[in-house]
């Protein structure tokens, strides 16, 4: 995605920091959950949400029937990263965490490049779990792995490569921009501070989200709130029902657990035919 050399959400992260705060004062973990839950579905899943209208406008899609061939391959794509976690959770858990890094890197890496973009993204990742591992193991565990300690382990090595190459790449790009600098401290301020998930909610609602939005609907034409939520309406409400129907496969699960489920594994069937469509559409968008 372009941007600018200040990046849109330039304050909102740290409001969105602030309030995490706020929320790891609140006695107990089933409000985390909870909240993660609403904040992911109101803030955090809209901004893959365009994706619809980014291939219509990137890709050779004429009339409705390569329309449906669209929809086709890209439920296809997300059912395979379903099924692919239900039979080999551990190893889809570290797929899932490692282009999740490639994807944040895109929040940085047109000013400092793909290598700093995805020290950047291992530095978002791997920074709860380095600090917290004790919190993190069962937030992994409810997501089926069951070499959660073994995952963990690792979080440290990555935390010191991926913050060491992230400071090269600052100090040797001159166009980074302040907030480049600026949201690695803040999030390992936070890091250090919050819980996982409330460390989550502020990076993944309030940074990345709004930035990838707001960006891909500039490149789309949208600048109004009521077209943007028109644009974005099918698609969040398909998700939401989506994940209606899977509430009856968790029904025996706790509560905790079902959400979490929800949540990233969700994520995680939606991230793949969106960073998929990104490859493909970027190439073609113009400078």
């Amino acid at each position: 995605m372009r941007t600018a050399n200040r990046p849109p959400a330039f304050w909102l992260f740290p409001v969105g920091l602030g309030m995490a705060l706020g929320l790891s004062a609140v006695p107990g973990e089933w409000p985390l959950y909870v909240i993660l839950a609403v904040s992911t579905a109101i803030l955090g899943l809209p901004h893959g949400s365009l994706d619809s209208a980014v291939a219509k406008r990137h890709l050779p899609l004429n009339g409705r029937l390569q329309m449906l061939g669209f929809y086709v391959g890209y439920l296809a794509l997300g059912g395979m990263v379903l099924a692919f976690w239900w039979q080999a959770p551990n190893v889809a858990l570290v797929a899932f965490l490692l282009y999740s890094a490639f994807h944040f890197a895109d929040d940085i890496a047109v000013r400092i490049g793909q290598l700093g973009g995805t020290a950047y993204g291992l530095w978002v990742l791997s920074l709860p779990v380095g600090l917290h591992p004790e919190q993190v193991t069962p937030l992994f565990e409810m997501l089926g792995a069951t070499q959660a300690a073994q995952l963990v382990a690792v979080a440290p090595y990555t935390l010191a490569l991926s913050g060491a190459v992230l400071a090269v790449c600052l100090i040797l790009r001159p166009q980074r921009a302040t907030s480049d600098w600026r949201d690695p401290l803040l999030l390992a301020f936070g890091a250090m501070l919050l819980h996982p998930l409330a460390y989550f909610i502020a990076y993944w609602c309030f940074l990345h989200s709004p930035r990838h939005l707001e960006l891909a609907a500039r490149d789309l034409g949208l600048y109004g709130w009521r077209e943007r939520l028109k644009a974005i309406a099918p698609i969040t409400l398909a998700t939401y029902a989506l994940a209606l129907g899977a509430l009856p496969f968790l029904i025996d699960l706790p509560s905790e657990t079902a959400l979490m489920r929800i949540v990233f594994i969700g994520l995680a069937v939606l991230t793949v035919p969106h960073m998929v469509l990104e490859l493909i559409a970027s190439p073609r968008r113009t400078p």
